[in-house]
Order: structure tokens, then C-alpha cells, then sequence
């Protein structure tokens, strides 16, 4: 009966269709037997709704094949997961459309793009803390960055996938294990790349030229997909670009947390707490769609306020996530792709917390506690020994040196909480994973290998300052680089000359990266981003031997140019020996702007060597039992 309702449903929607305007778009997709009708906007054709998989509540998504022979009215925009309605700025708007009927693509190419064409495909994982987001989010309208593609020679199709976050996504109860149906969200975006991978080639894509990118959760998961089932089934694309979202993000995920938060909104919800499993999970299951969103949002914001990020996460269930990603990865059980691993050089502000909440060393205790519960006095005590406070001192004198007098006073705490978080949950991680897929991919393969950038520049943190009264932010925050490649925070014309120029110039290293593996571009004679880790040889282990590294620093008071570090061994404390590099040479002719002279890389360099990063990450990446990944 519920398959005839099914295909009943699908009629409905194709008997309701709209007559097609003269220019929309026509994909056939031979291997379904059917047709999607898009939209002609501007210079890009979209296909806004177009249904990859079913879901039902708390299970695997299941493949949907819609009725052969039929067109597929793809023009209206899709429903968003459910999630919190209020929007979250600046990121996230408000999203009113709600449906649990909500695996659907969206698919934006340029104008004309005909099968054959064979372009690049970069598919969006969505971020959100795991609790917010969908394909529509007019922050991520990509129209900009599909136009610019065409206009620089350098044409991609441009997929964002929807997924089920928050309890709908990441419910935890053993009996959902004992069914496989843990990490359903993860399921989803899995299914999505692989209806990509299947079917792009009728819209004009490039099966074989699939780079997967997020921020924040959302790059955190495009790189633990690389970990799904220990590798041994491969992945639905070819390469990754993740911004502040290496697999260690994920922190807990070894912990018995989220099934105690599913229990927890059961209880809330009335299901009876004493009732065996299924029950439970039958009690869950009947209930309202409105009610459980609102209900488990409500408990996640108390467990973690303000907005509940992180409450319901992935887990280890010995089947999609069977281990630890730094188990898995460390023991070679993850698939090597070409990969962009970055942050922003002040990732940690905005994830520390209150700066009003911040007066001895024991608040940076409670700050990290809300991420990882696990650490020990000792643990911590080490973590403050390698963040003294006269590391940050010159950070509270230039946040002295400008604030007004209705702005609070800040604690160095703060200050030392908001690199320890950043180092904790995107630094270190990206430095480790990067050193052991650099150990193991194949040195005689044609493709580079693995590329790390730390982001210097924002047109976030100047928002977040004026806009939301954030004073004590300065540098480039969580989240500064999307906008970089997507241009809709603000309008072109608004942006300086230094910001435009920023945003082509990460734009292109995106596109080259999309075409050939590398931000360089292909055949680069002078590559101005080399990989990270060029000598790394088999046998060793970033956090135990402290290989040299290169990390890309891009925009700000230094410029975009390469720094090399390594560990100074003999100094007994892991000061670092910074080498200066030649000249970089601008990944494209025509933007000059942010290249490094002399005097800016040794500025760059300093910077990285206050930073002492591969000393305190030699010892935060010792803490990954502990930390949950």
C-alpha cells in the first residue's frame, strides 16, 4: 500500500506541473528513463528539487526511481530538512519550507551546457553545526561562482545536496545499530554523491571530476566520507576541499553523548523511559514532525547554548563509522584522495564563548568542556603550559589599543581559550590527517596530493564587530572563507579592492583544483601553493617525527604566499626554524595583490612561529582517544 501511495504522490506532482516556458532547460536521464525540466536564470540553468533518495524516519535512505517516461518538474525549490526555523545570521536565514521528504539535489550549470561536455562537478556538503541549513540558503545562491567559472575559461556544475541533521540525522539508540541505521545524515549525503556520480553526465558533468567541499561540518563531513566502511568501498568522488573541517572536528564520537540526548528528548516527549528500545523508537517515530524538531532543538540549546551545535553527532557503529577516524586513518583504512585541508587564523573566537565569562584559567576548563569532556588536571595542565599567558598579551593590548569605552574588557583567557579551541578542533587535526594521507598515497601517482592554507583575511569578523556588537573579534573568524567563492554576504561593489581581488584569486585556486587536482592549476611551472608535506616518507608520524610542513597563508597584513616550518628538535622545546621561501609567483596574471614580498613572508613566518603549531599539535594529537576521534 505505501508503495501505491508512493507512486500515486508521484503522479499527483507530475499531473500538477506547469507548462514549460520556452527556454527552461530539458535534461533527459537515459539510465532512469525520464526528464528534469529546469530553469534559465540569468547565465546559469538550475534544477532546483531533484530527488535522489526516499526518507523515512530514522532509517537508511532508500533509492527512488520516479515513474519511466515521465518529466520531472524540478523548477520549484525543495523543502529544507527539518531544523530550526528562526534564521542564525549571518550564515543562515529563516527557513519556513520543512519537510522530512527532503533528499533532493540542486544542480546549477552554465547556460547552454549540453551532455558530452564533460565539465568539473564541485558538490556542497552544507555546514551548520549539524543543526542548520538546506540547498536554498541564499548565502550559498551559486550563481556567482558558476558565472565566474564560465568567464574564466574554467566552466563547472555546481550541486548542493540535502541531508538530515539533529535527531533526524544523528539518533542514537542500540537499537538502531543492530538495525545500520545509525549516522543516516552521513547515509544521505553519501547517497546524494553517488546519484551525482551515476547520473551528472546527462546534465553535462564529469563523473570522474567530482570534488567534493564544506565548511565547518560540513567539510568535517566530506572528510570522514573518506573514512566510510575503513575505505574499503571507495567514494563517490574524486577529491576534497574542506574549510575548517578536518575528520577531528567530530569530536565524542566514541561516547555514549548523543544516545543519552535521544533518550533525553524521548523522555521529554513522554515515551516511556522504562519501555524496551523499540518502543522507544516507535514512540519517536510517531510523533509529529513540528514537535520533535522543536523538542529536540529546545534540549540541544540547553545542552549546548546558544544554538545547540553539535548535540546530535556522528558516531562509531562498527558498520558506516567503524572506528575512530584518527584509528582509521592511522592504520591506513580511508580512501586517498587530493585534498585541501584550511582554516581561518582566529577559527576559535567565536566557538570560545562569552568573553564576559572569562576571569581566571579555570574558565578556558569550562570553555573546552563544552567540546571535550574527557581531558584530565594533567591534560590540561600541559595544554596551559604550551598557551601561557604571555603568548596573548599582544592581543589584548591591540584589543586595548582600539576599543571604545562601552566595550568590555577582555581576559588574556579569552584569548588563550580561543587558539586552544581552534588548535583542538581544526588546527591539528588538519596537520595530522594531512601528514598520514601524505605518508600514504601512492608517490608515483600523477595527481598532488595534499595542500593546507590558514586564511588571513574577513568581511566576517567586521560584521560580527559592528553588526552584532562582537568588538573583540579582529582577524579572519570561523567561517570567512565561503563568501570568498560564493559572493552573496555582500554585493560585489560593495567589497574593497583587497577583498575582490581575494575572492578571485581563492576562487581560481578552487576552480584549478576542480580540474586538475591542484590549486596551482595544471602544468604550473612555478607552483606558488606546494603540497604540504613534500618529503614526508613512509614509517613516520606527524605528531611523533615533526616533519617540515608547508602551510599557505592567504590574504591579510601578509599576504598570500607560502610558509615553510619545521621542528627544531634539538632545541628540546619544538621552537621552530623558519626557512624562507623563494618569491611566490600569483596563482593568476592578473591579481597582484597579496603576493609576498621579503618582508611580509618573514612577518607571515614569525606569525606561524608564535603560533607554535607543531609543538602544541605534537601534544593535542596524542589526545585523540580521549578527545573522541
Amino acid at each position: 500500500m505505501e508503495k501505491i501511495l508512493r507512486y500515486a504522490a508521484a503522479l499527483w506532482a507530475l499531473a500538477s506541473c506547469t507548462s514549460a516556458a520556452p527556454n527552461d532547460p530539458i535534461v533527459s536521464v537515459d539510465s532512469l528513463g525520464v526528464q528534469y525540466r529546469g530553469r534559465a536564470r540569468e547565465s546559469v540553468e538550475e534544477f532546483n528539487s531533484v530527488k535522489f533518495a526516499e526518507a523515512q524516519r530514522f532509517a537508511p535512505p532508500e533509492p527512488y526511481g520516479p515513474p519511466r517516461g515521465s518529466e520531472i518538474d524540478a523548477t520549484a525549490p525543495a523543502p529544507a530538512w527539518p531544523q530550526i526555523r528562526d534564521p542564525l545570521p549571518p550564515f543562515f536565514g529563516e527557513t519556513p519550507d520543512q519537510s522530512e521528504d527532503c533528499l533532493y539535489l540542486r544542480i546549477t550549470r552554465p547556460t547552454g551546457t549540453k551532455p558530452g561536455d564533460k565539465l568539473p562537478v564541485v558538490v556542497h556538503v552544507m555546514g551548520g553545526g549539524v543543526i542548520k541549513g538546506h540547498s536554498q540558503e541564499a548565502l550559498y545562491d551559486p550563481t556567482h561562482l558558476v558565472t565566474s567559472s564560465s568567464r574564466i575559461g574554467q566552466p563547472v556544475i555546481h550541486v548542493v545536496l540535502n541531508y538530515r541533521v539533529s535527531i533526524f540525522g544523528f539518533a542514537r539508540l542500540p537499537i538502531l545499530k543492530d538495525q545500520q541505521s545509525l549516522n543516516v545524515g552521513m547515509r544521505d549525503q553519501r547517497a546524494g554523491f553517488q546519484w551525482v556520480k551515476d547520473h551528472i553526465a546527462a546534465f553535462g558533468g564529469d563523473r570522474d571530476k567530482i570534488t567534493a567541499f564544506g565548511l565547518s561540518s560540513g567539510g568535517t563531513f566530506t572528510s570522514l566520507q573518506l573514512m566510510a566502511y575503513g575505505g574499503t568501498r571507495g567514494v563517490p568522488f574524486d577529491r576534497a576541499w574542506c574549510m575548517s573541517g578536518p575528520p577531528g572536528t567530530a569530536l565524542n564520537m566514541t561516547s555514549d553523548a548523543t544516545e543519552l540526548h535521544t533518550r533525553a528528548v524521548a523522555r521529554t516527549l513522554g515515551c516511556n523511559p522504562s519501555s524496551d528500545d523499540s518502543e522507544i523508537l516507535q514512540c519517536l517515530r510517531d510523533v509529529v514532525m513540528d514537535k520533535l524538531t522543536e523538542t529536540a532543538m529546545a534540549y540541544a540549546m540547553q545542552n549546548h547554548p546558544p544554538a545547540g551545535l553539535f548535540t546530535f553527532i556522528p558516531s562509531v557503529d562498527d558498520d558506516f563509522l567503524p572506528g575512530r577516524q584518527s584509528a582509521l586513518y592511522k592504520a591506513g583504512r580511508f580512501v586517498k584522495v587530493p585534498i585541501v585541508l584550511g582554516w581561518t587564523h582566529d577559527d576559535g573566537a567565536t566557538n570560545a564563548g562569552l568573553v564576559t565569562e572569562f576571569h581566571t584559567e579555570a574558565d578556558i576548563k569550562t570553555s573546552i568542556r563544552s567540546f571535550a569532556h574527557a581531558l584530565t588536571d594533567d591534560d590540561y595542565a600541559t595544554l596551559f603550559a604550551l598557551y601561557p599567558p604571555s603568548g596573548f598579551e599582544a592581543e589584548v593590548h591591540n584589543y586595548e589599543a582600539r576599543k571604545a569605552a562601552p566595550d568590555p574588557t577582555v581576559s588574556v583567557h579569552y584569548f588563550r581559550a580561543s587558539r586552544i579551541l581552534r588548535d583542538l578542533l581544526f588546527t591539528c587535526s588538519s596537520l595530522d590527517f594531512a601528514s598520514e594521507l601524505s605518508k600514504r598515497s601512492d608517490p608515483s601517482s600523477p595527481l598532488p596530493g595534499v595542500r593546507l592554507y590558514d586564511l588571513n583575511q574577513s568581511t566576517v569578523t567586521p560584521l560580527l564587530r559592528t553588526a552584532a556588537g562582537m568588538t573583540w573579534l579582529s582577524g579572519a573568524v570561523h567561517g570567512s572563507d565561503i563568501d570568498y567563492l560564493y559572493n552573496n554576504m555582500f554585493p560585489r561593489e560593495t567589497l574593497a579592492d583587497v577583498d575582490l581581488a581575494l575572492s578571485d584569486r581563492l576562487l581560481a585556486a578552487f576552480l584549478n583544483f576542480a580540474y586538475a587536482a591542484d590549486p596551482n592549476g595544471a602544468g604550473a611551472a612555478a607552483p606558488s601553493w606546494p603540497e604540504a608535506f613534500p618529503s614526508i616518507h613512509n614509517g613516520g608520524s606527524f605528531s611523533r617525527a615533526k616533519p617540515a610542513v608547508n602551510v599557505q597563508l592567504i590574504g591579510g597584513p601578509w599576504g598570500t604566499g607560502n610558509c615553510h616550518l619545521s621542528a627544531d628538535t634539538s632545541a628540546g622545546e619544538g621552537s621552530f626554524a623558519a626557512e624562507q621561501m623563494d618569491m611566490q609567483h600569483p596563482m593568476v596574471d592578473s591579481t597582484k595583490y597579496g603576493e609576498m614580498g621579503e618582508e611580509s613572508l618573514q612577518q607571515g613566518q614569525r606569525e606561524l612561529e608564535r603560533d607554535r603549531l607543531l609543538e602544541r599539535c605534537g601534544f593535542i594529537n596524542t589526545l585523540a582517544e580521549k578527545l573522541g576521534h
